[in-house]
């Protein structure tokens, strides 16, 4: 069990080395004739890290026995894969994604904002399909 909960470890560290990445090289928010910028970045970013990092910790090393699913760390490596994955992604696009300029006096930074939500959601997702699709699998071949 020490060995498997290596890969939750280091996915949890992808997660947190993409939120550094984007909360120091994602766009500034600017708005008004004397711009006002707001790091939007480093505001909102470690809250939905924090919100990937529950969801890694409560759908695999946190699950309870009478869930489906418990037990199957034959799905951690993939975890790995994907939620990093879906980190780094994220990252990339929230640092190079062009923003959305309004006028001359407004810049949003779209990419910014959404994708460290778009990868929260989608690692409780991940997280729960790749456990509980193990757990079906492995259920299927104790049958037979």
């Amino acid at each position: 069990m020490k060995t498997n909960s290596a890969w939750i470890w280091m996915t949890i560290a992808i997660i947190w080395v993409a939120v550094l990445i984007m909360s120091t090289g994602s766009p500034n928010l600017e708005f008004g004739d004397d711009p006002t910028v707001i790091d939007i970045g480093i505001i909102i970013n470690w809250f939905w890290g924090l919100l990937g990092t529950v969801g890694v910790l409560r759908l695999t090393l946190f699950r309870r026995p009478n869930e489906a699913g418990w037990g199957q760390d034959i799905a951690y490596p993939w975890i790995l894969g994907v939620v990093g994955g879906l980190w780094i992604v994220a990252a990339l696009a929230a640092v190079n994604l062009p923003v959305f300029e309004y006028g001359d006096d407004i810049v949003i930074p779209v990419a910014a904002i959404v994708a460290p939500i778009a990868a929260a959601m989608l690692t409780w997702y991940a997280c729960e399909f790749l456990v509980s699709g193990f757990a079906a699998r492995q259920a299927d071949d104790q049958v037979v």
